[in-house]
């Protein structure tokens, strides 16, 4: 009986430590933006731990508003956006506390860049057509 009453404390001990584990994971989903119909993915960072800054002229934002071709790669649209006076170049900030990972991987179509997780700003570039 003992034994009965410690193996079912233990289960439901467990079970409480793995719901908080799973719902954590959603808070990392890798966020998207279409900008100038390319998809910018930010691989292991929150979307509120993201701020990208487009050309002013970018068209930019979710599927139809960037002209992308294929739906989002991403359950999360990054919202933090601005648009800024250099042509062709985006910049994507990273708040590294509130990324999931040692490393964070930001890839703009073909381009894929990582750096390391400082716990820092991390700063990404990309050329933009």
């Amino acid at each position: 009986m003992k034994k009965m009453l410690f193996v079912s404390a233990l289960a439901v001990a467990l079970l409480m430590f793995a719901i908080p584990i799973v719902s954590a994971g959603m808070d990392f989903d890798d966020p998207a933006l279409c900008v100038n119909g390319t998809w910018l993915l930010v691989d292991a960072a929150q979307p509120s731990a993201i701020k990208v800054v487009v050309p002013d002229d970018a068209k930019y934002g979710d599927q139809k508003a960037g002209k992308c071709k294929t739906p989002s790669p991403a359950p999360h649209l990054i919202t933090n956006v601005k648009e800024g006076p250099v042509d062709h170049l985006m910049t994507v900030w990273v708040d590294g506390s509130k990324a999931s990972t040692p490393t964070i991987t930001a890839s703009y179509g073909k381009e894929v860049q990582t750096r390391k997780n400082n716990g820092k700003l991390v700063v990404f570039v990309f050329f933009v057509r």
